[in-house]
């Protein structure tokens, strides 16, 4: 008995251990990528993170670059041997969280989560806003007309139950910053790039949205705040539209 527990503790700990060799390259001209897998080294989960942009020649030699930009790398630096998006991530909360592997090894899992990673990583840029590295590799995802359009509608569908829900309750500002959500993709029509403008439309309209369902204040302070996140995430994306 004591043989086999020695077994099980050696074996989990070079488990625990074979993180050790592993970095993980992301996209760090996305903030939500540059966060949780900061989030990982903080943790002591890994002990080698990479942006694509300044990431080693040699890595990045040893990836397969498109599919890459879709789906995040994990390389081991060791092995050469790389695991790619969903795969990698279950592979570092698996080690270092054991009884999450039984969920992770199931197909219905991986079938359930699949799609929501592919809406994040084809529609990340759009999400967070954010512009090609000035150097260095850029690993921006393709268009995925298929993912945008359904980020779209989930997402501007999620913003109008948010505003809806308070409308009959609403002050006119609240109304007014609700209409104003719902007018705003008129704009689309005269402009070049329709598709991102969407995107960008509803990101900003759904932050805002749960901006105001969330804050605990009266109905006058949900619209200001709703209309100033609009305007502020507007602000900052007014060189992508």
């Amino acid at each position: 008995m004591g043989f086999v527990s020695s077994v099980l503790v050696k074996q989990t700990l070079s488990l625990m251990e074979s993180l050790d060799q592993k970095v993980i390259i992301y996209d760090d001209a996305c903030p939500m990528c540059k966060a949780y897998t900061a989030g990982f080294v903080k943790a002591g989960w890994l002990q080698h993170r990479s942006g694509f942009s300044n990431a080693d020649p040699e890595v990045i030699g040893k990836i397969d670059l498109d599919r890459a930009r879709h789906e995040i790398p994990l390389l081991d630096l060791k092995t050469g041997n790389v695991v790619y998006g969903l795969d990698a991530l279950f592979l570092i909360i698996g080690t270092k969280l054991p009884f999450f592997k039984p969920l992770f090894r199931t197909s219905w899992f991986k079938a359930f989560l699949y799609p929501l990673y592919q809406i994040i990583t084809f529609n990340r840029r759009i999400i967070a806003g954010s512009s090609a590295p000035a150097a260095g590799f850029d690993c921006a995802p393709d268009i995925n007309l298929f993912y945008r359009w359904l980020y779209i509608g989930l997402a501007g569908l999620g913003a109008f139950g948010l505003y809806w829900s308070f409308w009959q309750s609403a002050v006119p500002l609240a109304k007014g910053v609700f209409l104003l959500q719902v007018m705003i993709p008129i704009l689309a029509i005269f402009l070049q790039n329709k598709l991102d403008f969407m995107g960008h439309w509803a990101t900003v309209a759904l932050a805002s949205g749960i901006v105001a369902a969330v804050l605990p204040v009266t109905m006058l302070i949900k619209a200001i705040a709703g209309l100033t996140i609009t305007a502020w995430m507007w602000w900052l994306r007014r060189d992508k539209v």
